[in-house]
């Protein structure tokens, strides 16, 4: 009887610990948390490294002449009353070329609005002087033309003026007594000037002018 007693109980013992097992939750597979690194946040150098030249610096009558360094030497230099200014609005080109006398330069402009013919005439002319004045500081400049477009009341650009001389007939020039004698005699460039051209429509309205539409020495 005793026997029978100490099976069971061991009979027992075996089933609750059978049950306890089967009780206990199976282990969940852990998850894997994914955490966002901050970006790396750059610095105000890295952000904005702006590569600024340094303005080019230099004395105009005696370096290389180019495009470019023509249109800075012109640009906000030009002061003369009776000129047209060298700025965004008036500015069209400047075209260059050059052999063994030097460098052959022609200004394009546009002044925009003007007072009658005899006032486009006289800051065409005016120009040719105010520019040649800088231009021919550089020994290397041989030949200044400026080239004097007029607007179309239909839209577009007219020739208006082309006037150009060499460094032979500047050469003696004293361009700020010339240009305070423009408001007399506005003709002055002209008579001066190696060749020039008026556009027709200008020259039949211009007053005083005693001298050809065109001129080419």
């Amino acid at each position: 009887m005793r026997r029978y007693i100490i099976v069971i109980a061991a009979l027992l013992v075996l089933t609750a610990c059978s049950n306890d097992k089967e009780a206990e939750p199976a282990p969940k597979p852990s998850a894997t948390k994914v955490v966002a690194e901050p970006e790396k946040s750059a610095s105000p150098s890295e952000e904005a490294q702006e590569s600024t030249e340094p303005s080019e610096s230099y004395d105009w009558s005696t370096v290389e002449v180019t495009e470019e360094r023509v249109r800075k030497a012109l640009e906000g230099n030009v002061g003369a009353a009776y000129a047209i200014s060298v700025k965004d609005e008036t500015f069209r080109e400047i075209a260059m070329s050059s052999d063994t006398k030097g460098a052959y330069i022609e200004i394009t402009v546009n002044p925009g609005m003007f007072a009658d013919e005899k006032d486009f005439v006289r800051r065409a002319g005016g120009s040719l002087l105010a520019y040649s004045k800088i231009l021919y500081s550089n020994p290397e400049v041989y030949e200044v033309s400026v080239n004097v477009l007029i607007d179309n009341v239909g839209g577009g650009e007219n020739e208006g003026v082309y006037l150009s001389w060499q460094r032979e007939q500047a050469k003696d020039i004293d361009y700020d007594a010339v240009l305070d004698n423009l408001f007399e005699d506005y003709t002055i460039p002209y008579q001066l000037a190696r060749k020039y051209s008026i556009q027709t429509d200008l020259y039949d309205k211009l007053p005083e002018f005693d001298l050809p539409k065109s001129n080419n020495l």
